[in-house]
């Protein structure tokens, strides 16, 4: 959905807790009651029993595997070099600052970041087409 869509400064997200996760198992889902987030390298057990019955259908011995296909939290992509120049509008960037208004630019593009300075909110928006 394409709009302005608020970007959270520092103390504005919840703190991580420092609670071990449940394990992995079939009771109902739960989105509990926690007011903390979950640390990024958290980690939730998936009991061997839970794995069902393999079998093979081949004529080889069944295996439970044992590739991990999770994406890791400090994976990375490479950006590379640019591709081509950064267009500033013909503005330096040194210095750059936000543009700070009390309304939404009108005719946004893609992209586009202002400061809101209204109302006490006072937080970066970002607007996705």
């Amino acid at each position: 959905m394409a709009g302005w869509k608020k970007i959270l400064l520092e103390g504005d997200a919840a703190a991580p807790s420092d609670n071990a996760p449940q394990d992995t198992d079939f009771l109902d889902a739960s989105a509990g009651v926690g007011a903390n987030c979950a640390r990024d390298d958290h980690k939730h057990d998936v009991p061997e029993a839970l794995v069902g019955d393999i079998a093979a259908v081949d004529g080889s011995a069944a295996a439970t595997g044992s590739a991990n296909k999770f994406v890791r939290a400090d994976h990375v992509h490479a950006l590379g070099p640019l591709v081509a120049d950064l267009d500033f509008g013909k503005n330096n960037a040194n210095n750059m600052a936000l543009h700070a208004a009390a309304d939404a630019p009108a005719d946004p593009v893609d992209g586009q970041v202002y400061y809101d300075t209204t109302g006490g909110d006072l937080h970066p928006y970002i607007y996705q087409a």
